[in-house]
């Protein structure tokens, strides 16, 4: 019964680390892709002028 437990928090808790790195990860990528935005915005801009 103990073992079957330890394995149930292990696997919660696998899940929660995968679940942190993915959700972080794409954060990232957005925040890129923001920037990336931005400067093509200024770019254009300085393309007008």
């Amino acid at each position: 019964m103990k073992i079957l437990f330890l394995i149930f928090i292990t696997a919660v808790l696998l899940g929660a680390i995968v679940a942190s790195y993915l959700i972080k990860k794409e954060q990232e990528n957005n925040i890129g892709n923001k920037f990336l935005r931005l400067i093509r915005k200024f770019d254009s801009w300085q393309m007008l002028r």
